[in-house]
């Protein structure tokens, strides 16, 4: 099945803007919380403000996340591969014949899009799956220790 990666990482931008929007939201509403008259407690038992700024500072954290891994795709400019490196789209089977469609990518690891009716998963090499991509040919196999189960892999296609 050929792929437009044009396509997919426009998808990709599309599903990261809108979770950047979300977090946006929700750090508003986090910040917005903590410094609410009736979250600063009158006693150091009331806690309510405290947990509200350390929600705050988490949901910025995520936001920064997503407006880098955003900025990433965005000066993106994918080329056809021989070989599994960054922007690749890979087909890859497992030891029970089942296959999954990965996008390695140096930022979004886990994120999903729906492309072609197909779910196609961002992969990146700071994950143990993707490092053990990296590099490799259609046609080679590998395998992956994955909490105590050895697993082999074939790459079928790569793009």
């Amino acid at each position: 099945m050929n792929f437009d990666k044009q396509v997919l990482i426009s998808l990709i931008k599309k599903k990261l803007q809108a979770d950047v929007n979300i977090a946006a939201q929700a750090v508003e509403t986090a910040r917005d919380t903590a410094t609410h008259k009736d979250c600063l407690g009158s006693s150091k038992y009331e806690t309510m403000g405290t947990e509200a700024s350390y929600l705050a500072k988490g949901q910025g954290e995520r936001l920064l996340e997503l407006e880098r891994a955003l900025a990433y795709f965005k000066q993106s400019n994918p080329q056809q591969a021989s070989k599994a490196e960054m922007l690749s789209l890979i087909t890859l089977e497992d030891d029970l014949g089942k296959q999954r469609l990965l996008f390695l990518a140096a930022d979004a690891g886990g994120l999903a899009v729906e492309y072609q009716n197909k779910t196609i998963t961002i992969l990146t090499p700071k994950s143990p799956l993707g490092r053990k991509l990296m590099g490799k040919t259609e046609g080679e196999t590998f395998e992956l220790n994955n909490a105590g189960t050895l697993k082999s892999y074939e790459v079928r296609n790569i793009q």
